[in-house]
């Protein structure tokens, strides 16, 4: 299903932020806890937009701006979405949200509308054309500035290879921007 976006909208919104913008510790703290223990949900896109779960991923401070980096396998829908839109929402669970992380996990956004299945309420992103999971409670926006997706198999060590990339299913690599960071 090819989605039509207004590239030129997008960009304009995009734009519109504090260069100055900073993650502060505590939120920076959450963040990284959410990823390593229960997960967090990633969304993307906004005239239809799909949600994924992760349990991967870094934040840090590259090129002076913070940044998070978010790997994505090239056969999710959140990949075509975040290629065409060059954004993307972090959304960190304040309370148990392990179920609807685990089935967020078992589904494609190719054959279901997550939010729906999974009973969640998108709730529209502040600068960024997305929306973050409303049953959350703190979230990052972020502006892809950079992308690699070039993961050459002579390049990975052999036993994370066999780990995880069996099947060859690589993933891009996302830095993302984080231009606004909020709890509800």
């Amino acid at each position: 299903m090819k989605r039509k976006i207004n590239l030129t909208e997008a960009d304009k919104i995009i734009r519109d932020f504090d260069a100055d913008f900073s993650v502060n510790a505590k939120q920076r703290a959450a963040l990284l806890s959410a990823v390593k223990t229960s997960g967090v949900f990633i969304t993307a896109g906004q005239t239809t937009p799909n949600i994924m779960s992760s349990h991967w991923g870094t934040v840090g401070t590259l090129w002076n701006r913070d940044v998070f980096v978010l790997p994505i396998r090239k056969s999710k829908m959140t990949h075509a979405i975040i290629d065409e839109t060059k954004s993307f929402a972090i959304s960190v669970p304040i309370k148990d949200m392990r179920n609807q992380i685990f089935l967020c996990d078992h589904l494609s956004g190719f054959d279901a509308n997550k939010f729906e299945k999974l009973h969640l309420h998108p709730a529209r992103a502040r600068k960024i054309p997305a929306y973050t999971v409303a049953e959350c409670g703190l979230f990052f926006e972020c502006k892809v500035i950079y992308w690699a997706d070039d993961m050459s198999p002579s390049q990975v060590d052999p036993e994370l290879m066999r780990e995880m990339y069996d099947g060859k299913d690589f993933h891009t690599l996302y830095f993302g921007q984080i231009i606004d960071a909020y709890e509800k």
